[in-house]
């Protein structure tokens, strides 16, 4: 039994917009839960938002969290920089913030949406765009 492999073309795009300063595009994911639709960032972005987020708890646990994220961060802004304009497509997790994904009631939530990292291999199909919340309205 081999591995899962992501979908090459995903793969490509999210290598392509890690290696941008500054990213953010809506996409729709389907995964095994159902449907996550939110921005894709850079992991780098990603990252040092979470960091921010983690230091509004202010205890001295969070800042350590937080210290870790931003030591992440650094090292995608490292590999971005070694591969600029060079796609290789060895990215494995997707990175979205304001995500959503389609409860049970056939309604998005949570709102407002939150920071979601998830493994390229589990991706099972994907668009450009974020789903419309008119599109759930029936």
């Amino acid at each position: 039994m081999c591995a899962a492999r992501p979908d090459f073309l995903l793969q490509a795009f999210v290598d392509a917009a890690n290696q941008m300063e500054d990213f953010a595009m809506g996409v729709t994911l389907s995964v095994s839960g159902g449907l996550i639709t939110g921005d894709l960032v850079t992991a780098t972005r990603w990252m040092d938002e979470v960091a921010t987020l983690v230091e509004l708890e202010g205890s001295e646990a969070a800042y350590h969290v937080a210290n870790v994220y931003r030591e992440q961060s650094v090292l995608y802004k490292k590999r971005a920089s070694q591969n600029r304009g060079e796609v290789h497509g060895e990215v494995t997790y997707v990175h979205l913030r304001d995500s959503q994904w389609v409860q049970p009631s056939g309604h998005l939530g949570p709102e407002p949406g939150v920071h979601w990292r998830g493994l390229l291999t589990e991706v099972a199909g994907w668009s450009l765009g974020r789903l419309p919340l008119s599109a759930l309205d029936y």
